[in-house]
């Protein structure tokens, strides 16, 4: 029977044997001797709406105000609920039970006894079952869109997401620092979410990149239970993340910016390179409707937070454009010099806060600040100063794929261009910027120089993250500056071999925490490797060539552990030896001629053949491997086109990631 609600949620003491009726307990209660026996407490028939929501036992509490639960989250204990009568309803005239009470329609959702056959059924379903979120409100997750009331789906518990959250602040925020993480966490943890719909899509979009880190074998911190972050499938967080954002395209507030950007970077992670061109496309469109490449535009009356997060996001998606601009040959859409954003302040997120001033020294519209200063001087004792410089390396790495990448096509669009504008910068060349960017690297502090292992300190680690991404960053400036250069087979090589040994001296935990993107990184240097095969090679030429591609290979072979699979290095590896076998039926087929005394009107001579194996501080000894033939320098040959075809550059690991 269900009486009024205040007295069952009171204390009811137990009756004596005599079977008297039980009375309700008083508000102070003494404990009782241990002679004794033990009150009886009748179970509370009717539960507060607080415990209900959450569909947990209603405990009652001794003060008889409230229940135990309501006093220990200080919840007030109401009893609002209109309670439904048990048993099977009666049905109608036509058979169909009569509809339920507009107070229970609202607190249940449709088909909320439904049990979801699939993850991506569950993503489509109604609000996240209460017991998911213990601080959840009554009426969270249930927000007001014009005519349409939105609610947050039930993709996963709130534990959950606040792992993947705090996992993101671990291997990916040092990379791509979206987020203040002191506000940011805040809000996960108190699950506001649920109650913004642009947030939510930021969340499922970090979990959906978090989770395809994990899956990838991106995390080595044994202090993480990684079996229970793997439900739901990353899958199913992207999924609903682009589900929520197609009623918010046009909207340009900074959390659909975010989502968008982080989704770009998931995109790569699993793969789907249209997917990322997509949702760059729209961060960029969205930028592009309201001006945001120019900080007078933003919103007015945002704080230090979000202006400081604005700055991050901006320069991580420029550099994001360039990269994939040089690794899939796309079109640079942002310039640096039609900004006007600031670099982000060089202090720690702890330090950040709307209610206090930051520091003179430290804004960026001092004297000091990273874009007004000459020489830009980079500070040991804050890991944002080394991310800032590696903005400094995408902005020359922007100018240099501006001035130098397209030489072959640039004169025949430039013929008259080049008699309307004089070109003032005629003196600048791929070597004075080469030289200049290494002075800019051999200026650093030693702890963006050098990467020691991972501590699973993440204050310490982010500066190890710093100093890898300067590492493959520089190599990439390298990279292009010496193909725009039109460099000799000898020169390519050489970058290669710097290049590849550069990787090498980075602990694998952090190149399996980049993950995806370094294996397009890698694919990049390959390609840029493979140019070599155009050309007719000598047996020194290729000697040098496949040393280069065993050493990557080998490279390759650490990073696949994490994947238990060895296709990529494998693959590579049989490239190779179909290379060897057809340069020995070549080989065999021309007689062997002694090398002329001087080489002929016209051509170079060739640099003295290698007969041992590279020293061990350049190259890895196992990777390499004699032809078994000797060489000559009188003789070369030539790929053919078919075999060039069959020369795959692509180090994803796709068909194991998607399988």
């Amino acid at each position: 029977m269900e009486g009024d609600p205040a007295a069952a949620a009171a204390t009811v003491s137990s009756s004596s044997g005599s079977g008297s009726e039980p009375s309700v307990a008083p508000s102070t209660t003494t404990l009782p001797s241990l002679d004794a026996p033990k009150p009886k407490q009748r179970r509370v028939t009717q539960a507060c709406d607080y415990c209900h929501q959450r569909s947990i036992r209603c405990r009652p509490c001794g003060d008889g105000l409230s229940c135990a639960n309501c006093k220990d989250f200080d919840q007030p204990c109401t009893y609002h609920r209109k309670p439904r009568r048990r048993g099977v309803q009666p049905r109608g005239p036509t058979g169909r039970r009569p509809p339920e009470s507009a107070t229970h329609a609202e607190r249940t959702p449709p088909d909320a006894s439904k049990t979801p056959s699939s993850p991506l059924e569950c993503s489509r379903s109604a609000p996240a079952p209460p017991h998911s979120l213990p601080f959840r409100r009554p009426d969270a997750g249930r927000v007001r869109d014009g005519d349409h009331v939105w609610a947050a789906s039930s993709i996963a518990s709130q534990a959950t997401i606040v792992d993947l959250v705090d996992l993101y602040f671990e291997i990916v925020y040092p990379i791509f620092p979206f987020f203040h993480q002191p506000s940011f966490t805040r809000r996960i943890s108190r699950a506001d979410h649920l109650d913004s719909r642009p947030l939510f899509a930021t969340t499922m979009a970090v979990c959906a990149l978090v989770s395809s880190r994990i899956r990838d074998g991106s995390v080595s911190n044994p202090r993480w239970n990684l079996a229970c972050l793997c439900d739901p499938s990353p899958d199913v967080f992207y999924a609903e993340a682009e589900r929520q954002l197609v009623d918010i395209t046009e909207d340009a507030c900074l959390d659909v910016l975010r989502a968008h950007a982080v989704l770009a970077i998931a995109a790569i992670q699993n793969c789907r390179i249209r997917d990322m061109n997509r949702h760059l496309g729209t961060y960029h469109t969205l930028v592009a409707m309201d001006a945001l490449h120019d900080e007078s535009n933003w919103p007015a009356g945002i704080g230090v937070v979000e202006k400081e997060e604005r700055r991050r996001l901006f320069w991580s998606i420029y550099t994001l454009d360039i990269y994939a601009s040089v690794v899939w040959g796309g079109i640079i859409r942002s310039r640096e010099q039609q900004s006007n954003v600031a670099y982000p302040i060089e202090v720690d997120d702890e330090f950040i806060d709307d209610a206090v001033a930051v520091d003179d020294d430290h804004s960026p519209h001092s004297a000091s600040s990273t874009l007004n200063r000459g020489a830009r001087t980079v500070r040991s004792d804050c890991w944002l100063s080394g991310w800032n410089f590696i903005t400094d390396l995408y902005r020359v790495l922007e100018h240099a794929l501006t001035r130098f990448r397209y030489n072959s096509n640039r004169s025949r669009r430039q013929s008259f261009l080049h008699e309307i504008f004089d070109d003032k910068f005629t003196s600048v060349t791929e070597a004075s910027v080469r030289d200049s960017v290494l002075r800019m690297y051999i200026d650093l502090p030693a702890r963006f120089k050098e990467t020691p292992k991972l501590t699973y300190n993440v204050k310490q680690d982010r500066f190890g993250f710093q100093a890898a991404n300067i590492t493959g960053s520089l190599q990439l400036v390298r990279m292009v500056l010496f193909a725009a250069g039109g460099a000799s087979i000898d020169e390519r090589c050489q970058i290669v071999r710097e290049v590849v040994d550069a990787f090498v001296s980075v602990p694998v935990s952090y190149l399996l925490a980049i993950s995806t993107p370094l294996l397009y990184h890698l694919g990049g240097i390959g390609a840029f490797l493979g140019s070599v095969f155009e050309e007719p090679l000598s047996e020194c030429d290729y000697g040098q060539v496949r040393s280069i591609m065993l050493s990557l290979a080998q490279l390759l072979e650490h990073l696949e552990a994490m994947h238990h699979s060895a296709s990529a290095s494998e693959k590579l590896r049989s490239q190779v030896k179909r290379i060897d076998d057809y340069m020995r039926t070549q080989r065999h087929a021309v007689p062997v001629r002694p090398p002329p005394s001087a080489p002929p009107e016209g051509r170079l001579p060739v640099l003295a053949t290698q007969t041992t194996p590279p020293e061990a501080g350049n190259m890895p000894a196992a990777s390499y491997q004699p032809l078994g033939l000797p060489m000559t320098d009188s003789w070369s040959f030539q790929v053919p086109a078919e075999m060039l075809d069959e020369l795959n550059w692509n180090f994803d690991f796709g068909s194991l990631w998607n399988g």
